[in-house]
């Protein structure tokens, strides 16, 4: 491989890096011992699993998702008694997790067609449609369910194509739009810009068969509430500003969209970040693999109902005294993600430090436990201490593509044992692809 820097400076940069690297980052060195052991307590249970069904396997967690559900639901009520909750379909469809979350009293956050008719198929009775790039097949389909149906207006060229398919509606079709600002970088692929809502929201009246009565913003992994807190701020300066008393007064929800990052649950290992890519790059080069001083960092979010709180405080000192209306919620991630757990078994040890699984990243989707971190948990021959051993996948790809994690928590690792791999129900399901091997099966732990 060439050189990308003459010797004397690729030296002073990797004098650079090593400082770069040694430096702590901003979330937790601690371990995820806690997941270890609550995970251990329903050893049996995955066992029984195991002995009926084999592996690999999806395990979803009924117990775990009730909590979840209750957790979020009592929490936002406490604090923000008028939100509604929409779980956002995305993060993992299974019909199990839809109708739990629907017979909880919560919508459904679809972003097409496809997804508005499997909410439906389940019998969930509302719907926010939001996404970029509706087509007008897929707003026929949502207007042929807007008693259901609210439709969050992604660009001022999807309302004029929706005003246009509308016109015979008998009853006005509700809607929002979606809004976003400069510092949120790859999500202003959606929505318009904030500064323009005054202009949108003047256009929409061109259509007497749209009620556009709601504003929506959304961004990802939120280990806090201050993206809320801040857009909160910044809606309430701008339509202080830019509405009038009447163009309030139309305003019946204001929704926040999702991102809330469950507490405590996974992390990431340290080449993920950007200097560490840029270590590894740098160091490769003279065929040398970085030193981390951690072998990953645990996420630190602040728990749920922290959220609830500080956002409901919010809501009270910047909306409250504009708006009279409802706060929708979308969570997904914070619903899913620990109520689905992942069972594999060692089908090869070429080595004490690495070993061969029976399930490929085929079952996430994409090589996400290159990057992210969760324990994995000998259940065979179980144990409360992490040891280093590259756990690949079966897929006929190279170990960066099918990598199951660095490490594992047990006393040892033989052919034949079983692990889980915990907190697998966020976009690891809802991604997963028949790729050499087909996805496997899905079944409720007891």
């Amino acid at each position: 491989m060439p050189t990308i820097l003459p010797k004397k400076e690729r030296t002073k940069l990797l004098q650079s890096i090593k400082k770069i690297i040694e430096a702590p980052a901003s979330d937790s060195p601690g371990n995820l011992l806690h997941v270890v052991r609550s995970l251990l307590k329903r050893k049996k249970a995955f066992q029984n699993i195991v002995a009926r069904h084999g592996t690999p396997c999806y395990v979803i967690d009924g117990d775990e998702l009730d909590k979840n559900i209750a957790s979020f639901s009592n929490a936002f009520s406490l604090h923000i008694p008028e939100s509604k909750f929409f779980y956002a379909l995305k993060t993992n469809p299974h019909p199990f997790i839809l109708k739990k979350v629907v017979a909880a009293g919560f919508g459904l956050d679809v972003a097409s067609a496809t997804e508005l008719h499997l909410g439906l198929s389940i019998g969930a009775k509302k719907f926010i449609f939001s996404g970029p790039g509706k087509t007008n097949e897929q707003l026929r389909f949502a207007l042929r369910h807007s008693a259901k149906t609210i439709i969050n207006i992604d660009s001022v060229g999807e309302l004029d194509r929706l005003g246009v398919l509308a016109a015979h509606h008998t009853k006005p079709v509700r809607c929002g739009v979606r809004i976003h600002i400069q510092s949120h970088g790859d999500w202003q692929k959606f929505g318009i810009h904030l500064h323009d809502l005054a202009a949108f929201w003047k256009r929409a009246k061109r259509y007497r068969h749209l009620s556009l009565e709601g504003i929506q913003f959304h961004t990802s992994l939120n280990e806090d509430a201050h993206p809320y807190i801040d857009m909160s701020r910044r809606i309430a300066q701008y339509l202080k500003k830019n509405f009038s008393k009447s163009d309030l007064h139309h305003i019946s929800f204001i929704d926040m969209g999702g991102g809330f990052y469950p507490s405590k649950t996974d992390g990431y290992y340290p080449w993920a970040t950007p200097a560490g890519e840029i270590a590894s790059i740098v160091l490769s080069q003279d065929n040398k693999q970085p030193e981390f001083i951690r072998p990953y960092y645990r996420i630190d979010a602040i728990p749920i109902a922290s959220y609830a709180r500080e956002i409901g405080s919010a809501i009270k000192k910047y909306l409250s005294p504009l708006c009279d209306c409802s706060y929708y919620f979308e969570p997904g991630r914070i619903i899913s993600s620990t109520a689905m757990h992942i069972l594999l078994r060692v089908v090869d040890s070429k080595s004490p430090t690495c070993a061969i699984l029976d399930g490929g990243n085929n079952m996430l989707g994409w090589e996400r436990l290159s990057y992210d971190y969760f324990p994995v948990i000998n259940l065979t021959h179980p144990g409360t201490t992490e040891h280093a051993c590259m756990l690949y996948g079966s897929l006929c790809l190279s170990g960066k593509y099918d990598t199951w994690g660095h490490y594992y928590y047990g006393t040892k690792l033989v052919p034949g044992d079983t692990l889980v791999v915990p907190y697998q129900g966020h976009l690891t399901y809802a991604l997963a692809q028949n790729f050499i091997h087909p996805i496997p099966p899905v079944y409720i732990l007891k």
